[in-house]
């Protein structure tokens, strides 16, 4: 009897001495949930190489100049291009007529000024000498229609009469103020004159009375 009251009597401070260790949390930390393995991305594939292509240049045109050789216009080569050579249309073979030659060659050359040039054209025409040949006529009724086309469209100008040389027949020209000259000189480049050969205004020269003198021309028409 004794014995079982020992064996109670123990196994109640037994469970005395366990209670607070299974009531305290486990210090050990909670395992953490396993991680997906993450596999690496596939690389993205590479893009396909776009060819390059040159930017060429703009259309080059060379300005006309009255009597003188047409030019055809040109491209300029594109990178890795080989230099194409600059055309030359029949008109650029055909030899110009020598007084012809004098007029341009004085257009093309360098000056200072721009009345210096326009000094050198009329001493061009001047050189040439006067000339009554048959086709004069047909150059004075080309200026007289010239005048009258910009009298119509524009306002009055002030022209003395024409003086014919074998290189050209030339008027000189003059404009009350510089706005009725200027939009005068926009109608030249669509001016048609008929039975001569090209017609040019050279460069103007601004008066101090406000007014703006200018010489008209048109060449002898091509020899046939």
């Amino acid at each position: 009897m004794a014995k079982i009251v020992w064996m109670g009597v123990g196994g109640v401070a037994l469970a005395l001495l366990v209670s607070p260790w299974l009531s305290e949390p486990s210090s050990r930390p909670a395992a953490e949930p396993p991680r997906e393995s993450l596999a690496p991305s596939a690389a993205p594939e590479p893009l396909a190489p776009v060819p390059f292509e040159p930017t060429r240049s703009p259309v080059v045109v060379a300005p006309p100049v009255p009597g003188g050789p047409s030019i055809a216009p040109v491209s300029e080569p594109g990178a890795g291009e080989a230099p194409r050579p600059w055309p030359r249309s029949t008109q650029a073979r055909r030899k110009l007529p020598e007084q012809r030659q004098r007029i341009v060659d004085a257009l093309r050359a360098d000056y200072s000024t721009p009345l210096a040039r326009r000094d050198a054209v009329l001493t061009a025409f001047l050189a040439s000498g006067d000339s009554q040949a048959p086709w004069t006529e047909q150059a004075r009724t080309a200026l007289a229609s010239w005048r009258t086309t910009i009298e119509t469209e524009v306002l009055p100008v002030r022209a003395e009469p024409p003086r014919c040389y074998a290189a050209g027949c030339v008027s000189h020209v003059t404009f009350p103020d510089a706005a009725s000259y200027e939009v005068a000189r926009q109608r030249v480049a669509g001016l048609a004159l008929s039975g001569v050969g090209p017609h040019l205004q050279l460069p103007p020269e601004y008066l101090p009375s406000g007014e703006v003198a200018v010489s008209w021309a048109v060449l002898p028409p091509e020899p046939m």
